[in-house]
């Protein structure tokens, strides 16, 4: 029986040169300044399932302190390449810091995360983030748990779904949710739903 995880693992394995090719020069630039309005200049960030590091060298550039991890190891050496961080494999199940983060970012990653084991992904994150500190995560818009021909699978999330997750994760508060579109560089197009989170003190 095949396991949906490592099919999307084996996914950005097999496919991570056009993968990067596609996304790596989308401007993200909209969606950063919500998430580092409240991070000090200089700060610790966490680029969690970091993709072609297109994110983290953008924060590196703004000048931020960034750590990094991915699932997929051809997506490791491609961050490392491409930021100089000395980005790590590992994934949100295995992922575990003391609180030194000044926020983490997770765009379009926690999406590959089965929706049941979300609740305890997120409680590690948050155990990872200094108090206050922000989380960004964004989902593809949808419900249920969906598999993709290329054999990806992903969490799809709408607002009820993810208060409803929320409530399981006391350690987090809500700043802000929003459904947007993707970029038009990204095809096809598709609906997100993006979340602002908080570390309660």
């Amino acid at each position: 029986m095949s396991n949906p995880i490592e099919n999307t693992r084996t996914f950005y394995e097999e496919n991570a040169e056009s993968f990067i090719a596609r996304t790596v020069h989308v401007d993200m630039s909209h969606h950063y300044k919500h998430f580092l309005k409240s991070i000090p200049a200089g700060g610790r960030v966490l680029d969690a399932g970091c993709g072609s590091g297109r994110d983290t060298l953008a924060f590196k550039k703004l000048g931020y302190h960034l750590d990094a991890f991915d699932a997929s190891s051809e997506m490791v050496k491609s961050a490392r390449d491409l930021t100089g961080v000395d980005v790590q494999q590992n994934t949100f199940q295995n992922f575990t810091s003391a609180a030194i983060y000044d926020g983490i970012w997770a765009y379009a990653s926690l999406l590959h995360v089965p929706y049941v084991e979300l609740p305890l992904v997120l409680s590690k994150l948050a155990a990872a983030l200094k108090n206050n500190a922000p989380l960004f995560a964004s989902f593809k818009l949808g419900e249920g748990e969906v598999t993709r021909e290329d054999g990806r699978r992903f969490s799809m999330m709408n607002e009820e779904r993810f208060r409803a997750l929320l409530a399981e994760v006391p350690e987090l508060k809500l700043e802000n949710i929003r459904i947007v579109d993707s970029t038009k560089k990204i095809t096809p197009a598709e609906k997100w739903l993006c979340v602002l989170l908080s570390k309660r003190n």
